[in-house]
Parts: structure tokens; C-alpha cells; sequence
């Protein structure tokens, strides 16, 4: 592929994505890096992270390098969860920040998120002012004396790691009998972090997947083995809650005790009627995403008069719409959730938290919790298939979903699966089943008649990939 010179080119949903060090070289990173550090204007301070893996490492250092040639000092978290770095932006007062990671769906795809001063991801608006300055070619290059500083700051995660458990009723804990916890950290640095805080509160941790794995595996994480494995260990060893972070730690799967996941209305439903924070403040609305179940609108209302308000599902959408309607609570059926009262951003730890301290006030498993929830008439469908076909259904749905250019089909990574939402019928979501070599399809629609013509389309996606 030739040079690239226009980010377009390789935006996708609004991050930068490409092959790293095929079309997302080094050389590449190095310019934007500069062209960010141009956007932002020398004495700027930027914070810098990434996940594990050879590519993030590389193309991380050469950013860096791009950046400081701009004049922009850099306070260096090598890796760590997304999350840290949002902390870290606000708690230095920083600029802005960068973040670089493995995309879930696409195998050796990589992919740099910006933040601004309050930890709010970039929105497409920003990505253009960005991409204006290395389209053009107009970069500011610092003089000699002038070039940007770098400053680790490894401490910074042992802050975290004391300053989150403070923002939860810790009292709980303690006069809870011992909680069990299975953690699978899917080789991410969140392993980091999520471990030794649930430790800190005398939960007892069984941690998985809690180290950085081989530098050149090609297999993505959370996928379908670990996840089945993590159910099999919650079930057999009768743990409270089963956690599996998503790579950078901004969002994550919960099992209940009884080996089922749980599903993103039902997490919703969950943190409306039992978060004593968010249902005691009807006044201020819940943010979610328009691709969110119809249900969570209904029950909203049942429990007696939110207001709810949906938006696009694109980065940083939900923070901003937090913030300009002073929302209580957001949610996005990608399986991230905020809350105002910690940040502006989905934090997989914090939510853990969250769900545990509700776990040791209402002193009652989880799966009783959600028992009662009222569940939306969907139309189910399961197919058969191998193994193989199961693992690599989400991936595969997305390449065929970007090479046809379908203009009207979206889709949305739900960690376990993938959500295709269809313009004017509505959306259905494909995930591998956890019982049987089959994959199982579920759509809502705008009505009865749609919701089988969704999951009729989605078998026609299904069968062209197995």
C-alpha cells in the first residue's frame, strides 16, 4: 500500500485502524504523533499509554518521537488500562492524551484513540482538526531547545489502585462474609490493577489470563475458549461473580454465580433499581445508545419516571451527552457503563466494583437480582456449526460487513459476539452459544414482522461465512 497522507483512509467508527507495521508503520506513527502534537501546540502535556504486545510497543515509541518533535512534554505510563490513563489526564492536569491497543475484531489491527483534558475520547470532529494538519503537511517542528520533554510516571498506578476502592462503601465489604471472585484479565494490564484492589477489599480472587502473554500470539483476546473456560471456573468454584476484562480494561463480561452471562439490559436494569446513587436521582436523565434495547425504556418508566435519552454509539458520544444534560448514569450496548460521580468515561474496574458493592448491601446472589427483570419479546434463532466457525464468526462478520460496504448495516462489538443493527428494522445480535457448537441469534425489531426479517438477514451472514 502506498504512503498514506490522509487519515480517512484508515479511520474507522472513529479511531485510526490499520495493520500494524504493514499500513500502520512506524513511520507513519511517527507523523501523526507530530500532526496530534501540532493540534495540541507546543508546551503541551500529553499522557501516553498502550496494551501489551510488540506492535503497541513500537508504534508507541514512535509517536512519542513524533510528538516531542513538536514541542509537547510526555508523562510516559508505558502499559496500562485505558482507564489509568483517563485517571492520569485528569489527576496531572494533562493536555491530552494517546492510547494505543489491539483492535478486538480484527486480527494484527491496530488503533490510536486520542483524549482530551477531561479523559473524553476524541469525537470525529477532532480526528478531522488532526488529520487537517498532516493532510497539509503543516507541522510544527519545536526548535532544538524546545523539544518536548519525557517523564515517567510509574507510580501513578499504585494511586489508582488506592483511589478507586475509596469511591465505593467499603464498610460493605468488611461486614460481608468473603466474597469470591473469578477475574479472567484476557492478558491485558488490567492485571495490573483489577487483582489487587479486589484483594484490597478482602475479596478473594481467582486470577486467569493475569499476565502478558507471548509478544507475537495472533490470537485475540477475550475469544471464545477463555470465555467458556472462565464460565466453567465461576460454576465450579461457586464464585459470587465471574469478570472478563476486554483487553484495555474499559469494559467487560460479567457471569453471574450460576455460569450465565449476563446481558447488557440486564446489567442496565441491574445498576437502575439497585445503584442507591442513580435511583434515587430521577431528575437527571440516563444516557444510552440509540441501538439500545427498547426494554431498559420501559423499565426506566416502571421504576418510576426516568428520563431516558439514547445517542450514536461512537467514541466519546455518551461522555459529552453526560455531560451537557447532567446525566445520572450512561450505558452503551457495547458493554461500557459510566458513572458521573467517578469520571466521564466507562471504567471495566470501577463497574466490577460497583456491581460487588451492590453484591454485599443486598446480601442475595446475583442471579436472584435479575430473576424478576422484565425480558423484551425477541425473535431466536440457533445454527449449528463447527468449533472452528464459532470462534471466528465475530471477526469474520466484521471483514464481511467492511468489504461489501453495506451503507445500511452497522455493527457493534459486544465483547462475546457482535450486534448488526439494520437501518429501519432494527438489530440483532450473533454469539456463539456457551452450551453447544452453534451459533444463536436474537433480534428486536420495530415490530413483530421485522424482528423475523432480521433474523432471516442474519442467517444469510451467518451461512456466507460457515
Amino acid at each position: 500500500m502506498s504512503e498514506i497522507t490522509n487519515l480517512k483512509d484508515i479511520i474507522n467508527r472513529g479511531r485510526i485502524q490499520a495493520i500494524g507495521n504493514e499500513i500502520l508503520t512506524p513511520e507513519l506513527a511517527a507523523k501523526i504523533g507530530a500532526a496530534f502534537g501540532t493540534y495540541l501546540g507546543s508546551k503541551g502535556i500529553a499522557v501516553i499509554a498502550r496494551e501489551y504486545s510488540n506492535n503497541n510497543r513500537m508504534l508507541k515509541r514512535a509517536f512519542i518521537g513524533g510528538l516531542m518533535s513538536s514541542g509537547v512534554d510526555i508523562l510516559n505510563l508505558h502499559s496500562a488500562p485505558v482507564s489509568v490513563l483517563q485517571f492520569s489526564i485528569r489527576r496531572f492536569g494533562a493536555s491530552a492524551g494517546a492510547y494505543f491497543s489491539s483492535v478486538s475484531t480484527g486480527k494484527m489491527q491496530n488503533q490510536i484513540r486520542f483524549y482530551d483534558s477531561s479523559g473524553i475520547e476524541f469525537d470525529i470532529k477532532k480526528l478531522d482538526s488532526v488529520n487537517e494538519y498532516l493532510r497539509q503537511n503543516k507541522i510544527n517542528r519545536a526548535k532544538p531547545l524546545d523539544v518536548g520533554a519525557i517523564t515517567d510516571i510509574p507510580h501513578t498506578q499504585d494511586i489508582y489502585r488506592k483511589a478507586i476502592p475509596q469511591l465505593v462503601d467499603q464498610n460493605l465489604f468488611k461486614n460481608k462474609k468473603q466474597m469470591h471472585v473469578v477475574c479472567d484479565c484476557s492478558y491485558g494490564p488490567g492485571s495490573i490493577v483489577l487483582p489487587g484492589i479486589l484483594t484490597s477489599l478482602k475479596v478473594d480472587v481467582i486470577a486467569i489470563n493475569a499476565y502478558e502473554n507471548d509478544q507475537k500470539s495472533a490470537e485475540m483476546y477475550p475469544n471464545l475458549r477463555s470465555i467458556k473456560s472462565a464460565v466453567n471456573i465461576v460454576k465450579a468454584s461457586q464464585a459470587d461473580l465471574g469478570v472478563i476484562l476486554d483487553t484495555d480494561g474499559s469494559r467487560a463480561l460479567y457471569i453471574d454465580e450460576t455460569g450465565k452471562i449476563l446481558t447488557f439490559e440486564e446489567l442496565m436494569m441491574f445498576f437502575m433499581k439497585y445503584d442507591p446513587i442513580i435511583s434515587s436521582t430521577k431528575e437527571q436523565p440516563i444516557i444510552t445508545t440509540k441501538t439500545a434495547s427498547k426494554i431498559i425504556g420501559e423499565f426506566a418508566q416502571e421504576l418510576g419516571g426516568f428520563t431516558l435519552l439514547k445517542t450514536r454509539n461512537f467514541p466519546g458520544e455518551i461522555s459529552r451527552e453526560l455531560r451537557e444534560q447532567r446525566g445520572i448514569f450512561g450505558g452503551a450496548d457495547t458493554m461500557k457503563f459510566y458513572f458521573p460521580n467517578y469520571g466521564p468515561f466507562s471504567d471495566g474496574v470501577y463497574t466490577t466494583l460497583k456491581i460487588l458493592e451492590i453484591l454485599a448491601r443486598e446480601k442475595i446472589p446475583l442471579s436472584a437480582l435479575i430473576r424478576s427483570f422484565p425480558r423484551t419479546i425477541h425473535s431466536y434463532k440457533s445454527i449449528s456449526t463447527s468449533y472452528e466457525n464459532m470462534s471466528t464468526c465475530k471477526e469474520s462478520l466484521r471483514e464481511l460487513i467492511q468489504t461489501q460496504g453495506k451503507a445500511n448495516i452497522d455493527y457493534q462489538d459486544i465483547i462475546i459476539g457482535m450486534k448488526l443493527i439494520f437501518k429501519d428494522l432494527g438489530w440483532v445480535s450473533i454469539c456463539p452459544s456457551m452450551h453447544a457448537n452453534a451459533v444463536e441469534l436474537e433480534a428486536e425489531g420495530l415490530n413483530a414482522e421485522k424482528s423475523e426479517i432480521l433474523i432471516a438477514k442474519a442467517e444469510e451472514f451467518i451461512q456466507s461465512i460457515i
